[in-house]
């Protein structure tokens, strides 16, 4: 029965189908999709400009064409959604585009935008009058254009003195609008100095920074760069400065670097060398040249009349004269009485002990003092706190200080007079680590190297500046090659701005001899000979010959690649 029923209405239904069909006409109309010119979504949404991959792909975008099929396609970005300002990037017949790291970035830089990092950058194409949609891009992008120097211009004049020694002469400000962004990236800057007119083919560094827009030169500073650079002292001439920024990229080494356009400025030096020197000496068995001269000098001192000299002495007797003579108009002068008063013509002086004397002379009262005195560098750093005897400074005429050059060790150091820590001798160390003394102060902490030595015992001040290398004389003439320490070179302290070295009265065999640094053959040490016995060394050069007397030298290495030596 169910069967039955079903079939029955089956068929009703079908008739029922079959009658509407007939009686209602209908159609189905299939619609295709537009055809459409797309500017796909690229897989990054962020891009990250490095200038240490200049060349390397900064984006690639592509793109669906069923409008046109093909053609010749322009890239345009803008700053803004709208297209405000479009800028071209290129164009192609493909249907893909790419840029470089570096062209991107030009072109995001010469859109003006200010900013380095999160930039939004909207991309699209055109083919005739069809635009497909726009793309956003936050790009971080590194500085194109050189700092710029606002606060010194061309022509700027700088008269320098020495009663200005210590105060700032010129203060150089830039603009760089990296210091102002988020980019979080450090930037080092260099003031450079060179003679005007060279294009700075030999630039002097006169001051760096980082992360800063200024560098202040003093008086002292700004008078040596411009002498090292050509101008004479005591004179009037131009000197060309710039700005040399560089960012360093931590994984590759790669280096940015940016240089400012040079701003020319008139310069007036002064003479830094003091003239110290006076007429007056020393002469004596108690001499180092006995009573035939040349005398031991005296220096003048900040008061009239009063002359001090910084002297070793032997046992024996002195006295003190005019120009090296004993002849009038010259005159001499010792001590009658042995009362400390001087007399013309009076009697030698007797020195009943051998050291290291701070002698003066005050001819506004025709009196004098003999005092033991010498200055020295103690510590563990250097000979265990005294277990072998100080590294001695010399006095030094030209600065009215006392210099030294001393190789140190790990640790910790004292200045102290005469070898001693018994008063009335006294040591000095520097309790705020700031350059300044203080009698009785803290130790002072250096790292192994080699230094120049410099206490002012004027305003109590002192410096330790490293240096590379200090030269010696080494050879069969002198020590064997080696066996014993190479006879030390000091540096000219009379021509600040040159790199010259003296070595003066030292004895020599007949033989051979070379000049190297640091008393020592192994890399990365030096050693120079002469091959061509023209006066100029070579590094590794051939051996110098001399027959036995005794010799001073002079090493000058202002010129790096010709350095020269003279023998006398």
């Amino acid at each position: 029965m169910n069967l039955y029923i079903k079939k029955i209405s089956f068929f009703l239904l079908s008739f029922a189908f079959i009658f509407t069909a007939c009686e209602t006409e209908e159609s189905l109309t299939i619609t295709s999709p537009d055809p459409a010119f797309v500017l796909n979504t690229p897989g990054i949404s962020t891009v990250f400009l490095n200038f240490a991959l200049p060349e390397n792909p900064a984006f690639t975008i592509s793109w669906n064409d069923e409008v046109n099929g093909s053609g010749s396609y322009n890239v345009e970005m803008s700053t803004d959604e709208a297209f405000t300002a479009p800028v071209s990037l290129g164009t192609t017949d493909n249907s893909n585009f790419s840029m470089t790291v570096t062209d991107f970035n030009n072109a995001i830089a010469n859109a003006g935008v200010s900013t380095f990092r999160d930039i939004a950058i909207y991309m699209r194409v055109s083919n005739g009058s069809q635009i497909t949609n726009s793309i956003l891009l936050l790009v971080t992008t590194y500085p194109v254009n050189a700092p710029e120097i606002n606060n010194v211009n061309n022509g700027d004049a700088f008269a320098l003195s020495l009663d200005n020694n210590d105060v700032t002469a010129i203060t150089v400000e830039w603009d760089d609008p990296i210091l102002d962004s988020s980019l979080n990236q450090d930037v080092d800057y260099v003031l450079e100095a060179a003679t005007a007119g060279t294009d700075f083919a030999m630039p002097l560094e006169a001051g760096n920074v980082t992360n800063q827009n200024s560098i202040a030169l003093t008086n002292a500073q700004l008078n040596a760069f411009a002498i090292q650079s050509g101008i004479p002292v005591d004179t009037t001439g131009d000197l060309d400065i710039r700005v040399k920024s560089t960012i360093t990229d931590s994984a590759s080494g790669s280096v940015l670097e940016r240089i400012s356009e040079p701003v020319t400025i008139s310069v007036t030096t002064y003479l830094t060398v003091l003239d110290l020197s006076t007429e007056w000496g020393i002469v004596g068995s108690s001499t180092i040249n006995q009573w035939n001269g040349p005398d031991l000098p005296f220096f003048e001192t900040g008061v009239d009349g009063v002359l001090t000299a910084y002297v070793n002495l032997t046992v024996g007797e002195i006295k003190f004269r005019e120009n090296n003579s004993w002849d009038a108009p010259n005159k001499n002068y010792g001590d009658d009485g042995a009362d400390g008063t001087i007399e013309e013509g009076g009697s030698n002086i007797s020195i009943a002990e051998a050291g290291s004397y701070k002698i003066t002379i005050d001819f506004n009262n025709s009196t004098y003092t003999i005092v033991k005195f010498s200055l020295g560098i103690v510590g563990d750093a250097y000979n265990n706190w005294g277990a072998t005897p100080d590294f001695m400074l010399e006095y030094d005429q030209y600065s009215d200080v006392f210099r030294g050059i001393v190789t140190l060790l790990d640790g910790s150091m004292k200045f102290r007079e005469n070898n001693s820590w018994d008063a009335p001798d006294k040591n000095y160390g520097d309790d705020g680590a700031d350059g300044t003394l203080e009698e009785g102060g803290a130790n002072i902490i250096v790292t192994a190297g080699i230094y120049i030595a410099t206490v002012n015992m004027n305003d109590g001040t002192y410096t330790l500046d490293p240096i590379d290398s200090i030269w010696g004389l080494v050879g069969g003439a002198y020590n064997d090659w080696g066996a014993t320490p190479d006879a030390q070179f000091t540096r000219d302290w009379s021509r600040p701005f040159d790199d010259v070295w003296i070595l003066n009265d030292v004895t020599l065999i007949d033989g051979e001899y070379k000049f190297r640094a640091n008393n020592s053959w192994d890399a990365p040490n030096i050693n120079y000979g002469d091959s061509n016995s023209d006066g100029v060394l070579e590094e590794g050069g051939g051996n110098l010959v001399t027959t036995a007397g005794t010799y001073s030298f002079v090493l000058d290495f202002s010129d790096p690649a010709n350095p020269t030596y003279t023998k006398n």
